[in-house]
């Protein structure tokens, strides 16, 4: 895991300019890569840096980046981890389509060799790892920015910096460390958080920065700038499902699903410094940790953090699981002052707003305290696995789309009267849908996800101009239009596809980056292979079924560890790492989450009276998203 950032341009600049830059935004990542960094220059055009986590091959200094071929010329620059990288090894040395000599043992230079011997598109669809890489390609005077499938890894660009150069970077604060950006509010990104608490690709926060999308790529040549797409869940999920025979038992599903994430989990156990595994006692961590206990030769080591006060936690269970695969079980407890010393800390870390890092930046730092570099997750079960309540909520609107038959009046008189009887965020969106005209899942499921209302947006925001578009209806809808992979898959692999995209994807996925980076942790995410992905995403509805009344959570994911997770350990609610944030805002957090107000505020875009108003009404997790909207404005400088 590392940090990359580069300048395409830099006849913009004066001479040496470009590489203090590039030195700048490099420096600005020093918690991604601390154990190196460096930076290069053909010194007529382009400019690339690194900064180095080293996981594999920590000791060869050939293994350093930027990598450079001295035969073709060749730069690269790799952020991430190529899990197959061995296999890929040994397929280029009995290749006739390289010549190249190994001397590391690291996937970067497997990943450089493969790109030179296979090119771009052959290259990145035999890859099974998370990535984002910069690769300069001397002889055709080319630049190549690419992204991995599911946007594990970020990174941000910009077309916006000084003299018309192309800088990139994997964080936003190397791109403002720079200097070339001007500190703008994107607008439309604003209402976008608003709506969502994040801000959806390839927009950000800041006029003029640009992440670019999961499955992406963008190649840079002379004055042409292209964007495009090297990877389609969907897509891969309708091919699999064509090759995927009919006819297949439950039980047979389940082995299938069990092999993948094994070969899944094995492969991401690979790994020259300490590794151990979050361990929360819930079914996907404890997969995780039952999985990596049966393929490692000695105990695995697992950590589970949790309030000392707090005697409903989940570290009861956590310990239940350690002993049941003999983990070496590290139990982190702090008291309510060790997590509050660190709100400030994480504020900082954050590289784009978000309300739901905290959690994971507190367990990323005891993890990291205790001498692990790199960490298993369970991220990404419950977006394929059918385990958040959208899921079922998104099956029960199916199920009652014949209400779109009523006439809309007596719709929405029958939701304003079951708002007012029970009012609440989810009766008021009931009320909505009620009152729509559409119960299809482009116009359910981008509202079942907002965070604030549009009705409440128009009066918290001072202009009087239309919203911004919405970018989930807008993806949502763009994704499932007639004919296209999305659209022709089942109903939640729809809901799936909609989760990887939105909450994974824009929030969970990012903050765990950049989270966890802050403390020089890398965070490796088994349901995430996209084997496993779109081998899940291909089944059919009956065989993953959502909770309900009648079916637990996850019941595929439970029958595919049968024998290996106990029943009691398999069915136990999902409870997480709980903290008290709506006694903290009102109390010792007061003058942070006052201060992040007062920013949102200082933009001029807010109505301050509204705001005041909703601030009284809401709940705490709308509150502290707008508090940390308006720290990160405030704290730097953007106008």
């Amino acid at each position: 895991m590392c940090g990359i950032a580069g300048v395409f341009g830099i006849e913009n600049f004066p001479s040496g300019e470009a590489l203090s830059i590039t030195s700048k935004m490099v420096g600005a990542m020093t918690h991604r890569g601390p154990d190196f960094s460096d930076v290069w220059s053909n010194d007529t055009l382009l400019t690339l840096g690194h900064s180095r986590l080293s996981i594999f091959d920590t000791q060869s200094p050939e293994a350093n980046q930027p990598m450079r071929d001295k035969d073709s010329g060749d730069v690269l620059v790799f952020n991430g981890e190529i899990y197959n990288f061995l296999s890929l090894r040994d397929e280029l040395k009995s290749s006739d389509d390289s010549s190249h000599t190994f001397t590391t043992q690291s996937d970067t230079e497997v990943l450089f060799a493969a790109l030179r011997a296979w090119g771009l598109d052959r290259t990145l669809l035999k890859l099974d790892g998370m990535f984002a890489f910069a690769w300069w390609n001397a002889g055709a005077e080319k630049l190549t920015l690419v992204r991995d499938r599911f946007g594990i890894k970020p990174l941000y660009w910009s077309t916006e910096a000084k003299g018309g150069a192309i800088i990139f970077a994997s964080e936003v604060r190397s791109l403002l460390a720079s200097g070339t950006i001007k500190k703008r509010i994107n607008r439309e990104a604003f209402t976008d958080y608003l709506r969502y608490s994040t801000v959806h690709a390839p927009a950000t926060i800041i006029e003029g920065i640009q992440l670019l999308k999961p499955g992406c790529a963008v190649e840079i040549q002379d004055e042409s700038v292209e964007v495009f797409r090297w990877w389609n869940t969907a897509n891969a999920a309708l091919s699999k499902k064509a090759n995927t025979p009919r006819n297949l038992t439950r039980s047979q599903t389940t082995k299938a699903l069990r092999e993948t994430l094994y070969k899944s989990v094995e492969a991401r156990m690979q790994s020259d410094v300490p590794l151990g595994a979050f361990l929360s006692g819930g079914i996907d961590s404890t997969a995780i940790v039952a999985l990596m206990s049966e393929i490692s030769q000695k105990p695995i080591d697992t950590f589970t953090v949790a309030l000392k006060s707090d005697q409903l936690d989940e570290s009861s269970h956590a310990k239940k699981v350690s002993e049941l695969y003999n983990s070496n079980h590290h139990e982190v407890r702090l008291s309510s002052s060790d997590v509050l010393e660190q709100v400030p800390a994480a504020l900082e870390a954050m590289d784009h707003p978000s309300f739901d890092g905290m959690n994971t930046f507190i367990v990323s730092g005891a993890t990291h305290d205790e001498g692990i570099t790199v960490a298993l997750s369970g991220l990404g079960s419950d977006e394929i696995f059918a385990g958040y309540p959208v899921f079922e909520r998104s099956v029960n609107l199916m199920k009652h789309r014949w209400l779109a038959a009523w006439p809309r009046g007596m719709r929405k008189i029958i939701g304003s009267t079951y708002s007012r009887l029970s009012p609440s965020e989810s009766s008021r969106k009931r009320a909505e849908i009620l009152a729509s005209n559409y119960f299809d899942l482009e116009h359910t499921y981008p509202l079942s996800r907002q965070i604030l209302l549009d009705s409440d947006i128009s009066e918290l925001l001072l202009s009087r101009s239309p919203l911004a578009p919405n970018a989930v209806f807008e993806w949502i809808t763009e994704a499932l239009k007639p004919n296209s992979g999305a659209f022709n898959l089942p109903f939640l692999s729809k809901v799936s596809l909609a989760e990887i995209h939105t909450y994974l994807g824009h929030t969970l996925l990012r903050d765990a980056d950049v989270f966890s980076m802050a403390h020089s942790l890398e965070v490796r995410t088994p349901f995430l292979d996209h084997h496993l992905v779109t081998q899940v995403l291909a089944l059919e509805d009956g065989l993953k079924p959502p909770r309900s009344q009648s079916t637990p959570p996850k019941s595929l994911l439970v029958d595919s560890l049968d024998g290996l997770i106990p029943q009691e350990i398999a069915m136990r609610e999902k409870q997480g790492f709980l903290l008290p944030w709506d006694e903290w805002i009102d109390g010792p957090l007061a003058s942070i989450f006052n201060e992040g107000i007062e920013g949102l505020i200082e933009t001029g875009l807010i109505n301050e009276p509204f705001l005041r108003k909703l601030l009284a009404q809401t709940t705490w997790s709308r509150k502290w998203s707008l508090s940390v909207l308006g720290n990160y404005i405030k704290r730097h400088g953007l106008s």
